[in-house]
Order: structure tokens, then sequence, then C-alpha cells
């Protein structure tokens, strides 16, 4: 009967093990210097920047969403026969020890649908879903339109 009872510990022990695999995968990603950019009032589109940084394996993001507007989409800007064109993103692959930037003029974050402006010097939070990792929430600073806070120097990088 004591036997038993240690396969199944062991069983369970296995099954938790796999259940927790997940909350391990997103502590192999973080995401860092998250910022955006105030909006002028009437204006309901926004931006979001940050970096993924990923010490685990390769994986994927897949959406992102924000309570601070309708929608939030993948978006890249790219230079293409002289004109900047921007268009959606259905995923972006975050490589393994890899740095993914979502930065201006490159990759970001369309929160399209403000419920109100975004401020300089509020947080809100947004959330990225990745294949493997999961949903990985951080906080996204309002800094100036230059991309700086109000003392004009880059926000400590913020990371969850």
């Amino acid at each position: 009967m004591l036997s038993m009872d240690r396969r199944n510990l062991a069983a369970i022990a296995g099954l938790a093990l796999a259940l927790g695999a997940p909350s391990a995968l997103a502590q192999d990603i973080r995401v860092v210097d998250a910022w955006s950019r105030p909006t002028p009032p009437g204006i309901d589109v926004g931006v979001a920047y940050f970096v993924i940084v990923n010490a685990g394996k390769s994986d994927r993001l897949l959406r992102v969403s924000s309570p601070v507007a309708k929608r939030a989409e993948l978006h890249i800007s790219a230079m293409t026969g002289g004109v900047m064109k921007m268009e959606g993103l259905n995923a972006v692959e975050v490589g393994s020890g890899a740095r993914t930037s979502f930065e201006p003029n490159g990759r970001h974050v369309m929160l399209l649908g403000l419920k109100r402006p975004l401020k300089e010097g509020e947080v809100f939070p947004l959330v990225l879903t990745f294949a493997n990792a999961g949903p990985i929430k951080t906080s996204v600073q309002v800094r100036g339109a230059d991309g700086l806070r109000k003392d004009h120097s880059m926000a400590p990088s913020m990371q969850h």
C-alpha cells in the first residue's frame, strides 16, 4: 500500500510540475523599458514601445491588450521606396537569448480607440501574450513627445 502511495505522489508531483511550466517560461521573458507618448485631446490613437528580453527558448508574441484602448495591435513601420509605411503583424518571433525591440520607426503597438488621452507622467498596463510563456503584464510610462521624461532623462526600466 505504501508503494502505491509513493507512485501516486510521484504522478501528482509530475503533473504539478508540468502545469507549472508556463509560469517558468514566463520568467524567461521580461518586458523592459515600456513607454508611450502623450496624445492630444480628441486623438484616439496611441502607441507603445518596449524591449522583450528572452533568456529562454524561442517564443512568439501573438497579441497585446490594454484597458486604456478598445484594441491594441502589433505593427511595423518601414521605409519602402522612399516612403514610410506601416503594416499590421500577425505575430512577432522572439528568439532564444535575444532582445526584441519595439521602437519608433520599427515594431510598435498601436493603441486604437483610446478611452481617454494619454498624459505625460501617467502609467498604464499592457499585457503581451506569448505562444508558450502566456500572458505577461508590464507597466507603460507615458513620457514626453520626445520619448524623455519631464526631467529629460530616459525612464528607468520597468520589469514584470
